[in-house]
């Protein structure tokens, strides 16, 4: 704590020392001078603490039990006497540095309404008690005098100086108190928050146990109007005897103090005895700015509606970057948050399914911000049909949304994969490519497709592959073979599919292919062609005998392709396969490779 205690103020303050509860006013102020009328009804912003060591126990109670009943009853008491309003901090999940919520502005929160709104208050995040205050004074607006109550299980956990944000505040606003009512059964947890009232003439009352907490919580309002402008006097050391009811002993320490008061048995209250820390001034860190509200909505087009649902907010600081990129400060899923940060650059990212807007924006400290979004989203909707026209099966088809540009390898960046036909993909607008797969195998088709802002998008694909099962058998029509190993092969030699079993199934893309069945150490070939659409069993008997080692390497590593002007298959004759040369290789353009109905309108 900075400055030095010298003072012991009767029985108030034993009791809640007695309680379990120790206090020292930060400053000890003046009293009013002769015919000065003391401020009355003076406003108050309650800031709570709802950082998750809030579900810690004091005693038998959780810290934030204790302060949800404690302020039900002071809220009650207090509301007809003054303004009062409440800011929460912590209550967000994750990491967030800048989680502060205004929860009722001054005069609006009221005895009746308050119990319903604490209970609502679920401890979970961090603890920015730095941005938390300037949260409080801006809420309260140009309401003077002005008295921030802090309720805290803990200090700050966040990179913040809230000792130097309290000091910043109270150089703009002179009117400006912050009193500190600290709950903890550790006090060196929240004496670091002792500077808040320092630095602006409030009070800090660390207690340590449930019935101290209430008192501390009432010496703190009973307190606002009691003295009229206070003044910091210069810390002196502790010379003036205190009473008999309440002995202290001085114990020096190098620079610092310990001052142990003792209440005795005459106070009415068993013996209990406080340790408070003492430490000579410091100097201050150089006062960051303090934290400005930012706002942020969304369009779906320019001039068109807000998005009232379905956004993600994040929030990264553009002066911090990682190895993993910009450092993250929060992340909002409300339409058209509102939250409070610290002068300086930020990368913010509004996302809306696919369609995401990243804006850099400057906070100067100067005024509110708040900034509109215009993402230009699209709709897609993706249907395949086969050949005949009939839908294909869901559980059969698969759709990749690409991007329109290529690699120097022709490769496209996928924006998002096994995209779900028949469902509206929300894009931002623009030209895209669409790769649909059929089955298990190789039957691909391509699309380009635009996206509109502010449009669906309908994309039917045609598919021209049909459903193809191989059998080995004794002889045609004979029962399938177990125990057999396939591979499907187009004419130029690739593997398309390999698998086991009596009868694989897979959906292959229309052109000529063969197919090499091994079974018991022998293998069996055949080839086929497949037409568009078109189902069908291949059988592979094993009547018709195994292959030749000169025909199954001609399968396996077919001879290259014709030259022009040559006419034919190169290789053909003597160990050949007839057929390959006839119909259109599986690997060209097929001759429908989809169609694009319009974007509704």
């Amino acid at each position: 704590m900075r400055g030095k205690v010298f003072a012991v103020r009767g029985l108030l303050l034993l009791t809640v020392l007695a309680l379990g509860a120790t206090s020292a006013a930060a400053e000890d102020t003046a009293l009013p001078a002769p015919g000065t009328v003391a401020p009355a009804n003076e406003a108050a912003v309650i800031v709570l603490d709802a950082s998750k060591s809030m579900n810690e126990k004091v005693g038998s109670t959780s810290k934030i039990d204790t302060a949800r009943a404690a302020l039900a009853k002071t809220i009650a008491a207090e509301s007809g006497k003054r303004a009062l309003g409440l800011v929460a901090f912590g209550t967000g999940k994750g990491t967030s540095c800048a989680d502060t919520e205004a929860l009722a502005e001054p005069g609006a929160l009221e005895g009746t309404s308050a119990p319903a709104l604490l209970d609502a208050i679920k401890p979970k995040g961090k603890a920015p008690i730095a941005a938390a205050i300037g949260t409080a004074a801006m809420l309260a607006g140009k309401r003077s005098p002005l008295n921030i109550v802090l309720i805290a299980g803990g200090g700050d956990t966040c990179e913040a100086d809230p000792c130097a944000t309290a000091q910043t505040l109270k150089e703009q606003r002179k009117d400006l108190r912050i009193h500190v009512v600290g709950l903890s059964d550790k006090t060196d947890d929240i004496q670091p928050l002792a500077c808040l009232a320092q630095a602006t003439g409030g009070k800090f009352v660390a207690a340590t146990n449930e019935a101290g907490f209430g008192i501390a919580l009432g010496a703190v309002f009973a307190g606002i109007d009691a003295r009229s402008a206070p003044v910091i006097p210069t810390p002196v050391p502790m010379t003036a005897a205190p009473p008999a009811s309440a002995p202290a002993q001085i114990a020096k320490s190098g620079s610092s103090e310990s001052a142990v008061l003792k209440s005795g048995s005459s106070s009415g209250f068993n013996t209990a005895e406080s340790v408070i820390q003492i430490a000579p001034p410091t100097p201050m860190a150089a006062p960051p700015a303090v934290p400005v509200q930012v706002s942020f909505h969304a369009l779906v087009t320019e001039g068109g509606p807000r998005l009232q649902s379905g956004l993600i907010w994040r929030i990264y600081n553009a002066g911090a970057k990682t190895d993993s990129g910009f450092e993250l400060v929060s992340t909002h899923r409300e339409a058209a948050p509102t939250t409070s940060l610290p002068p300086g650059e930020y990368l913010v990212n509004a996302a809306y399914g696919l369609s995401n807007l990243t804006k850099k924006i400057e906070v100067d400290g100067s005024k509110p911000v708040n900034e509109t979004f215009v993402l230009n989203t699209g709709g897609l909707m993706l249907r395949a049909v086969l050949a005949n026209g009939e839908e294909c099966p869901e559980g059969n088809v698969r759709f990749d949304i690409q991007s329109d540009e290529q690699d120097q390898f022709g490769e496209r960046k996928t924006i998002l994969a096994d995209a779900k036909p028949k469902n509206v993909i929300r894009l931002n607008a623009g030209a895209y490519h669409i790769n649909s797969l059929y089955g298990d195998a190789n039957a691909n088709v391509g699309v380009d497709i635009t996206v509109e802002p502010g449009r669906i998008t309908q994309a039917t694909v045609k598919h021209t592959g049909a459903k193809i099962t191989f059998r080995l058998v004794q002889s045609l029509g004979g029962e399938a073979l177990a125990d057999t190993q396939w591979r499907i092969l187009t004419s130029a030699g690739d593997t398309v599919k390999s698998n086991a079993g009596a009868l694989p199934t897979h959906i292959l893309a229309a052109g000529n292919y063969a197919v090499v069945a091994e079974h018991d150490g022998k293998a069996y070939s055949r080839t086929f062609t497949i037409e568009a659409g078109n189902d069908k069993q291949i059988e592979v008997a094993i009547a018709d005998g195994p292959t030749s080692p000169e025909a199954l390497q001609a399968l396996l590593d077919p001879p290259e392709a014709p030259r022009p002007g040559t006419g034919g298959l190169a290789g053909e004759g003597p160990g050949g396969f007839d057929g390959f040369s006839n119909s259109a290789d599986p690997n060209a353009p097929l001759l429908n490779p989809g169609a694009l109905l319009r974007p509704s309108r």
